[in-house]
């Protein structure tokens, strides 16, 4: 709430370069409900404002002198747990550190504003915009630092093979806080998960691609983002986004994409489970995640009636738990479970000992 009184939602905007810091912010003014009550330029000057102006989003660039933006997010999340959203070009190595924030605890990424042709500046406002107003709504606090595994090389990975008859596929829908869960999930499988997981992540095409090659290098599973149809292999895991529905189109598993306006208003998760549900009965293992919105609760409610397993995080576990709170709404599920739990159910294996303040 700001100063004088009126409901907006107050942003710091943290930016080396001037440039950038103003255009972010006049992005972010273009929404009535936004505030840019100040602009940072680099880490040691965002957390004097973050104690100055108690702002409800931060928005942080990765690299910048003094204190770069990894530093200065660990110390807001230690003192001040202010919701915050890295701003990154994406770039092979930048997006490395990016995706690394989110272990510290960052909400969400978005990628820098860009006037290439092949960018549309409409859409990558609208993301920026949505993002911030998103991650304002996100319960503080509820992201732990998650500790990943050194480097893994891809040549000490291998699928174990085609799908056989009793090969499991798990389906997991995941949005706001979705980055954070599949980081304690994927890299938590073991090399005995020998199912397909397909994980649709509720995020634009740019950001998919990188994030499965992060994934991939913390997992003893190999991890690849779905460009186009295809037979997935037992134990390995698919990432999609919500610009393409995904669907299994018979019992070998069989993987087609089509553009996300293909099927109307039905979202990309409630598609590929449904498609899921019908070819695969209760071969299927269906999991909706944090996130805003209800996405996978028809899903989850088709998987159900074809005798398959269903679960939801526990909300108390999610950043956003509007999407598990609309599964639960709509039917009953076998499982309600926190991130890092799924991911030893998912490997067969007792649940991790971990204590309460770590989940």
């Amino acid at each position: 709430m700001t100063r004088d009184g009126q409901d907006k939602i107050r942003v710091l905007v943290v930016d080396d370069s001037a440039l950038m810091s103003r255009q972010i912010a006049s992005i972010l003014s273009e929404d009535d409900s936004l505030h840019v009550v100040g602009r940072a330029k680099d880490g040691l000057e965002a957390l004097t404002m973050v104690k100055e102006l108690s702002p409800d989003v931060v928005t942080m660039d990765v690299e910048m002198p003094r204190m770069n933006g990894i530093t200065a997010l660990k110390h807001i999340m230690v003192k001040y747990s202010v919701p915050t959203v890295m701003i990154s070009a994406l770039t092979k190595e930048g997006a490395r550190t990016t995706f690394d924030a989110l272990k510290y605890g960052a909400i969400d990424v978005i990628a820098k504003p860009s006037r290439r042709e092949d960018e549309n500046l409409d859409a990558q406002k609208a993301d920026i915009i949505g993002k911030v107003k998103r991650a304002a709504a996100i319960r503080s606090g509820r992201s732990k630092y998650i500790k990943m595994s050194a480097p893994i090389r891809r040549d000490e990975k291998v699928p174990k093979g085609s799908i056989l008859d009793s090969t499991r596929f798990v389906i997991i829908g995941a949005g706001t806080g979705g980055y954070y869960s599949l980081l304690r999930i994927i890299p938590g499988l073991t090399s005995e998960f020998s199912d397909v997981l397909i994980a649709v992540i509720l995020v634009s095409d740019r950001y998919l691609e990188p994030f499965a090659v992060y994934l991939d290098a913390h997992s003893v599973v190999p991890v690849q983002a779905i460009t186009g149809p295809f037979i997935p292999e037992r134990g390995a895991c698919y990432l999609c986004s919500r610009d393409r529905l995904l669907e299994i189109q018979s019992t070998d598993g069989t993987l087609s994409l089509a553009p996300s306006s293909a099927n109307g208003d039905e979202g990309a998760i409630d598609h590929v489970m449904k498609s899921a549900a019908h070819n695969l009965g209760e071969r299927v293992i269906g999991v909706v995640m944090s996130g805003a919105g209800n996405d996978g609760a028809e899903g989850i409610a088709a998987i159900h009636e074809a005798k398959g397993t269903t679960m939801v995080q526990d909300i108390n576990s999610c950043m956003d738990p509007s999407m598990p709170i609309a599964v639960l709404e709509k039917c009953s599920v076998h499982r309600i479970l926190a991130d890092y739990c799924i991911a030893d159910y998912l490997s067969k294996r007792p649940p991790s000992e971990q204590s309460e303040s770590d989940t």
